[in-house]
C-alpha cells in the first residue's frame, strides 16, 4: 500500500477527555515564541490535527497536543493544544495527559517530574509537579497563567429568559455560568450544547474581549457550567463546552480555572481551601488558588489543579493517496 502521510501519537484520557499526542510525522515548529509556533502550525501542519482530530481517526469529542522544544531557557518543553476548530493557548486536560504520557515513556524522570518542570504554553509558562508513586504518576498539578475575572454577573437573554453569566480569563476567556439559573437539575449534553452556543453569541456581540497583553486572545473560547452540591459550598459538579461545540468529558481544566478565579474575585475561596469539581465522566480535579498579583490594573489569581491522566495505547496512523477523506469529517 502506498502512503502519503505517517503519523505517531499516543493516545491518553485525561479525566474522561480523550487526547492524542502527535509524536511523529509533523517537522520542528518553526517560531521565537509559542504563539509563533501555534501560527506556523496552523499555516503548514493544520493537515494534521484534520486527520488526527476528525473521523475516522478521531472523532468530534477529540482534543489534541504537540510537543515542541521550549521557548524560555527555564522551561522544559513547550505543548500546543488542538481541538476540532483550531488551538487553545493552554489546556488543563492537556497538561495532565502530557506530563503523565512523557514520564510514562521516560521523556521526563520521574525525579523531575516530582520536583516540578516548567511548561511554555501559548497562553504564558505554567508551572507542573507530579504525585509519583515509585515511578508512577498518581496525579499532577499546574499553576495556571494568572487569571482574573473580566465582568461579573452580566445580563443574557436565552430562549426568552435573563440569566446572568461571569466571564473570566484562564488562559482563554470563559462564560461562567451557575446552573440555577436555569433551574436545571441535570447536565444535559444536548442541552449544553444548545446554551453554550447563545451564551457565547450573546456574549461575543455585546462585550470586547481581548487580553491586554496577548492581544490575539480574543473572543469566549468556552462556557463553563457549574451545580454547587448543597452539602458543601466548594463541592460542583461542572460541564464545560469549548472550541464551538466540544463536551469536555472532563470537569474542565482551564474553564475550571475561570470559576476558580470568579471564587477568589468574590472571596468564596481562599488561598489553601479547596474546591472540588466531578465531571460528566464523574471523575474529580481539585482546584485552589496557589497566589494573586496585578495584570493590567486586573486583579489576578493563579488558579493551580490537579487531576489525573492515563495511557491508552500507542498509535500509528497513514494516509492513503486515495482516500477521500483526507480532512476526515466529524459528527457532533
Amino acid at each position: 500500500m502506498e502512503t502519503k502521510k505517517w503519523y505517531a501519537a499516543i493516545d491518553v484520557h485525561s479525566c474522561g477527555q480523550p487526547l492524542r499526542i502527535i509524536t511523529g510525522g509533523l517537522p520542528p515548529l518553526a517560531g521565537s515564541t509559542m504563539r509563533d509556533k501555534a501560527v506556523f502550525f496552523q499555516r503548514h501542519e493544520d493537515d494534521a490535527r484534520k486527520l488526527l482530530m476528525s473521523e475516522p481517526r478521531g472523532h468530534y469529542a477529540m482534543t489534541g497536543a504537540i510537543v515542541t522544544a521550549p521557548v524560555t531557557p527555564e522551561a522544559r518543553f513547550g505543548l500546543l493544544f488542538l481541538n476540532q476548530h483550531g488551538l487553545a493557548s493552554v489546556s488543563g486536560h492537556g497538561i495532565f495527559a502530557a506530563v503523565t504520557a512523557w514520564t510514562a515513556t521516560g521523556q521526563i524522570a520521574p525525579s523531575d517530574a516530582a520536583a516540578g518542570i516548567l511548561i511554555d504554553c501559548p497562553a504564558g509558562t505554567v508551572r507542573v509537579i507530579a504525585d509519583m508513586e515509585g515511578d508512577e504518576v498518581r496525579s499532577v498539578s499546574f499553576r495556571n497563567v494568572p487569571s482574573y475575572v473580566y465582568t461579573e454577573q452580566f445580563p443574557v437573554t436565552i430562549q426568552g429568559r435573563e440569566i446572568r453569566v461571569d466571564v473570566a480569563f484562564s488562559g482563554e476567556f470563559y462564560a461562567v455560568v451557575d446552573m440555577s439559573e436555569f433551574a436545571a437539575t441535570s447536565l444535559e449534553p444536548h442541552q449544553l450544547r444548545e446554551w453554550a452556543v447563545m451564551i457565547r453569541s450573546e456574549a461575543e456581540r455585546r462585550l470586547e474581549l481581548q487580553h491586554p497583553q496577548l492581544d490575539w486572545i480574543t473572543g469566549i473560547h468556552g462556557v463553563f457550567f457549574y451545580r454547587r452540591d448543597e452539602r458543601d459550598r466548594l463541592s460542583f459538579r461542572s460541564a464545560c463546552v469549548f472550541a464551538g461545540e466540544q463536551l469536555d468529558r472532563s470537569p474542565g481544566g482551564a474553564g475550571v480555572c475561570a470559576h476558580l478565579a470568579v471564587l477568589g474575585s468574590r472571596g468564596r475561596l481562599e488561598p489553601g481551601q479547596q474546591a472540588v469539581y466531578q465531571g460528566i465522566s464523574g471523575v474529580q480535579v481539585i482546584g485552589s488558588i496557589a497566589g494573586d498579583g496585578l495584570l493590567a490594573g486586573n486583579k489576578t489569581v493563579i488558579p493551580q489543579l490537579t487531576g489525573t491522566a492515563y495511557v491508552l495505547g500507542f498509535m500509528n496512523f497513514v494516509l492513503d493517496p486515495d482516500d477521500p477523506l483526507p480532512d476526515g469529517f466529524v459528527l457532533n
